[in-house]
């Protein structure tokens, strides 16, 4: 643990050996790479009660479920108790109110994969939303067709700006995720009917600069206000619902739909990971797996499919 961001008090590698041999290795691990993981994102930073229950709330943003929060507050609390870690005091008050708002929220969060919403289904959601004539929907396909071509997690949609928008997208990545302080930006290839969809949002809108998704007011005004992440995730709920897309639908469909998508055409697992940015390929094979048995060497050596 970093001395200074943790108020350490130093033990002994020898106690520190006796200290995890009470729990199980497995349990080591995870707790140690939360600790890893909330140190990014504290940047330097004094852990306080206010800044991890600010951090847990940034994860439930993301996505996380409850259950995977949770095992974060464990690893804090166990950390700080049993490594010498942290102030002695340190409360955990506003941290457990938090949780349990998480916990009551997010009841369904976990439970059962997400429904993916494919590109076919987002360009029947876009045509309709641009059907509309008005800025709202013209908005609403922009970034539908952005999330879906980046493969963009609701958090990073977000905090997008006109200036990260070119041929391509930049993804400024310690503003948009904990943890990612100190990793390269990156950009990622925009198809060109999501180019010209965000030219006309835009020009609708007169945005040249600052927050690219706005919310747009009664009216159809655009505002200058930047769209939160629970307005993001409404808007694809309902944009999809009007499109007669049915199943359990969230702010991760796009993303999922985009893997399934890939591997329809026939992308590897490795391609899946590298469009997504997903530390393995675990995941992408995941929401894929139907697709993959599909194009399995068995399929298409054995059967030649």
């Amino acid at each position: 643990m970093n001395a200074s961001t943790w108020n350490q008090v130093i033990i002994s590698d020898e106690t520190e050996e006796l200290v995890n041999a009470s729990i199980a290795p497995s349990t080591v691990e995870t707790y140690r790479f939360a600790m890893e993981q909330l140190e990014k994102w504290l940047d330097g930073r004094t852990l306080s009660d206010n800044l991890l229950a600010t951090y847990i709330t940034a994860l439930y943003q993301d996505g996380k479920s409850p259950a995977t929060i949770g095992k974060i507050v464990a690893a804090v609390k166990w950390t700080v108790k049993n490594q010498g870690v942290g102030a002695k005091n340190l409360s955990f008050e506003i941290t457990e109110k938090a949780l349990a708002g998480i916990r009551r929220k997010g009841k369904g969060r976990g439970r059962g994969q997400v429904d993916g919403i494919t590109w076919e289904e987002v360009d029947q959601i876009c045509a309709l939303a641009e059907a509309e004539g008005t800025i709202a929907g013209l908005r609403d396909s922009a970034m539908i067709r952005l999330m879906s071509d980046c493969l963009l997690r609701i958090s990073e949609a977000v905090a997008i700006d006109v200036a990260d928008v070119n041929s391509g997208l930049r993804i400024r990545q310690s503003k948009t995720n904990p943890g990612t302080a100190g990793i390269p930006d990156v950009t990622l290839y925009i198809g060109e009917p999501t180019q010209e969809a965000i030219k006309r949002y835009c020009e609708a809108g007169n945005i040249t600069e600052g927050p690219l998704f706005r919310w747009v007011r009664r009216g159809d005004h655009i505002a200058d206000g930047r769209l939160t992440i629970d307005g993001v995730r409404k808007i694809i709920k309902r944009r999809a619902r009007a499109a007669g897309i049915e199943g359990k639908i969230s702010g991760h469909s796009l993303r999922i739909g985009s893997a399934i998508s890939l591997a329809q055409a026939g992308a590897s697992v490795v391609n899946m990971q590298v469009a997504g940015r997903w530390k393995s390929p675990q995941m992408p094979a995941h929401y894929a797996r139907a697709e993959l048995i599909e194009q399995g060497a068995i399929a298409r050596f054995k059967y030649g499919k």
